[in-house]
């Protein structure tokens, strides 16, 4: 008599089960959902390539829905600012998740010359972006920045929103960390990423290396 019992059991256990794995499921796929501007409609960004250049270049193409137009924002090729010479880079495709678009920018490492040291190489940039449903604009939320100098890790941290940021470097089990806050590191938006914002980047922080 209790096998029927038990196997009801089971079965309810095993149906609860499922249909608490489908809400998961369904919520995760809603959390993941690409959109990016104020409304319910799905966003999409690509990456697109200048033609005629030299050097790699790229541009980050946005259409936005709740405008019906498509924001192109040219993503610099930093190399000369890191290293004082050029070299490729490559992007990741964007990636939209809590109605932030964020990519990643890969640059080739330099060759190292004779009697000159000190270039970063495993140069890595990430730059996040979100819409601003006041203004209309796209804003830039975020930079991060991760190299290695002669066997150091480096890493660096924007927060545009509250204008903080932060610096580590490490070798050998040693951690330096340094943090600091500018004004001018706050309200940052696409018109802003030209290279005259960037060297100010470059200079926070500095005290690591």
């Amino acid at each position: 008599m209790m096998k029927p019992i038990l196997t009801l059991l089971t079965l309810i256990s095993f149906s609860c089960k499922e249909n608490h794995a489908r809400t998961i499921d369904t919520i995760k796929s809603q959390y993941q959902a690409p959109y990016f501007d104020n409304d319910n409609i799905k966003d999409k960004a690509v990456i697109r390539a200048k033609q005629n250049t030299e050097l790699s270049s790229f541009i980050l193409s946005i259409y936005l829905s709740s405008l019906n137009k498509t924001v192109e924002i040219p993503i610099l090729n930093n190399s000369i600012l890191y290293n004082n010479t050029e070299a490729d880079y490559y992007l990741s495709d964007p990636i939209i998740k809590n109605k932030i678009i964020t990519i990643r920018v890969d640059y080739a490492d330099q060759i190292t010359k004779p009697n000159i040291s000190g270039e970063r190489k495993n140069l890595i940039e990430k730059i996040k972006f979100r819409f601003d449903t006041k203004n209309k604009k796209i804003q830039v939320i975020g930079y991060d920045l991760s190299y290695t100098k002669a066997k150091k890790n480096y890493s660096k941290s924007f927060n545009f929103i509250t204008g903080k940021f932060y610096s580590t470097s490490s070798f050998d089990g040693k951690k330096d960390e340094a943090s600091g806050w500018a004004s001018e590191l706050q309200n940052i938006y696409i018109e802003n990423l030209n290279r005259d914002f960037f060297n100010k980047l470059s200079l926070h922080g500095n005290e690591i290396e």
